[in-house]
């Protein structure tokens, strides 16, 4: 009975903190010790509440942000830091700390708080700050039709991207696609300029130019399209809203975007994204509707499904990346996406996308079934 008695008496700590009114020094005692065994999951709870009861600190902050970083949940982590520093804007420690968790949770201001560390803990860490090429990447795509009059389409892209410093960052991409529609040849070589300029923490603007070189048979028929988007994370959520201008000799075509996203706590990575498009195009106006949701699945490996639901002629997206114009608009299209990242520099993704095609040009319309097979690698220098 008395053994008994003692043992309760030694786990009373790490029971419900809840029950009991804190003090600073036992908060202080009690994480310093979960944070030299490595109790991540106690000392989380126990800061919790400490954080309930007003009891805070620099230490308290950075204890608990590594107790995050240690059980895989960055953004957590990163919140943590980002109190840390408010504490002592010069932590050396929680600017080294909220770069990482930065990093590792594929947030878009890593660079940001890459420009907030101390000459030598850049060097360390082999960061730079203007870098001509930060990576390459390739793509290869072959989308597959059982139609007649329909080839299959081919599309590759190869691009580089280069940071012209902390905050501002430039990606170039090459791009050619090609399919025959009743015995014509479409080709279309593309050039894409994308500039994304990091305000804050919290905002992002990013600009676009894309060029295309298409020619069906012997006619040429170059288009150009302008991009802008506002970007705003908060912690886990994010919004971007976004416009592009779409010139052709044939029409013009203007689109406008709100997203919306949220990456749930925990190991998985679970996030979810939510976007409505609007597309006016000779004063037609339609509305395009996606829906985005990625996981982590094994060690290093995530996955990504998608559902796109609207009229796709002269849609774009991933920051006007994909421009689909291609002779038959999509109207109904899901995919699935996988990417394995393979140490520190590269990145080997794969999809399949189904898509429903209508044929516009020969009433009464038709559609038909499209199979996407896609490949890519990205190395970071």
């Amino acid at each position: 009975m008395c053994k008994c008695v003692v043992i309760l008496f030694l786990l009373l700590p790490q029971l419900s903190f809840s029950q009991a009114k804190l003090s600073f020094q036992k908060v202080d005692s009690l994480t310093y010790q979960y944070y030299l065994k490595g109790d991540w999951s106690h000392l989380t709870e126990l800061s919790k509440e400490a954080f309930k009861q007003d009891i805070d600190s620099k230490f308290l902050r950075q204890r608990t942000g590594y107790a995050y970083f240690m059980s895989g949940d960055y953004y957590a982590a990163k919140n943590q830091y980002e109190k840390a520093l408010a504490f002592d804007q010069a932590d050396e420690n929680s600017r080294e700390f909220l770069y990482y968790s930065s990093l590792y949770a594929g947030s878009f201001n890593t660079r940001y708080y890459a420009g907030n560390l101390s000459y030598d803990s850049a060097t360390k860490l082999g960061i730079k700050s203007i870098n001509p090429v930060e990576s390459i990447d390739t793509e290869f795509n072959l989308k597959i039709n059982k139609t007649k009059t329909r080839s299959n389409q081919l599309y590759y892209r190869a691009g580089i991207n280069t940071e012209l410093g902390y905050r501002v960052a430039l990606y170039q991409a090459y791009s050619y696609y090609e399919q025959t529609i009743s015995k014509v040849l479409t080709q279309q070589p593309e050039y894409l300029a994308l500039l994304k300029w990091t305000l804050s923490p919290d905002w992002q603007v990013k600009t676009a130019y894309h060029h295309l070189f298409t020619t069906v048979g012997n006619t040429k028929y170059p288009a150009e399209l302008g991009f802008i988007a506002l970007y705003r994370q908060l912690n886990r959520f994010h919004l971007e809203t976004n416009a592009s201008l779409l010139r052709t000799s044939l029409v013009t075509t203007q689109q406008f975007g709100l997203h919306a996203g949220v990456i749930l706590p925990g190991k998985s990575g679970l996030y979810f994204t939510s976007a409505v498009i609007g597309m006016i195009e000779n004063a037609v106006y339609r509305t395009i509707f996606s829906e985005t949701a990625g996981i982590k699945c094994i060690g290093n490996l995530w996955a990504e499904g998608n559902i796109t639901k609207g009229n796709l002629k002269n849609y774009n997206t991933c920051n006007s990346l994909y421009i689909y114009n291609s002779t038959d608009p999509s109207v109904f299209r899901t995919g699935l996406s996988l990417l394995w990242f393979k140490g520190k520099h590269l990145v080997i993704s794969g999809n399949f996308t189904f898509d429903q095609q209508k044929i516009e040009n020969n009433p009464p319309y038709t559609n038909y079934y499209q199979y996407s097979y896609s490949g890519g690698i990205k190395w970071k220098l």
